[in-house]
């Protein structure tokens, strides 16, 4: 490995460069599964793309290639973060509210039939008293 590159690409030796671009792809990754959020698959992707130098050393337009990537991808990262996951979230926050005012909304009309059929029901055993 060309020592210079190790020295002004990164301020860390490639073994711990290497470490944590797969820690970068798992945890970005499986937060991706876990929530379906477009800007954790990019950075699940972008972020071990800054290995990609270590390929060819001495391709300047590889570096600086890889460069403006990870730029882009950062940015549209923030972008997406900050409009279409947000409105996804809010978009399944008006479901899940939804859903509990129609439970809410079925629990007391159950409540209000309950109340109705004990109601039928003390009348059926008061004894009915007969008229004078």
């Amino acid at each position: 490995m060309d020592q210079n590159l190790e020295n002004t690409l990164f301020p860390i030796g490639l073994g711990l460069h290497v470490v944590l671009a797969l820690a970068a792809l798992l945890v970005f990754g499986l937060q991706f599964m876990r929530l379906r959020k477009s800007h954790h698959l990019i950075l699940a992707v972008a972020l071990p793309c800054t290995l990609l130098p270590y390929l060819d050393e001495n391709n300047q337009t590889l570096f600086y290639g890889v460069g403006i990537a990870e730029l882009l991808a950062l940015v549209l990262a923030l972008v997406l973060s900050m409009t279409i996951d947000r409105e996804k979230r809010r978009a399944v926050q008006t479901a899940a509210s939804a859903k509990a005012a129609s439970e809410t909304a079925e629990e007391a009309e159950e409540a209000e039939e309950a109340e109705k059929a004990e109601e039928a029901e003390k009348a059926e055993e008061a004894p009915e008293e007969p008229e004078a």
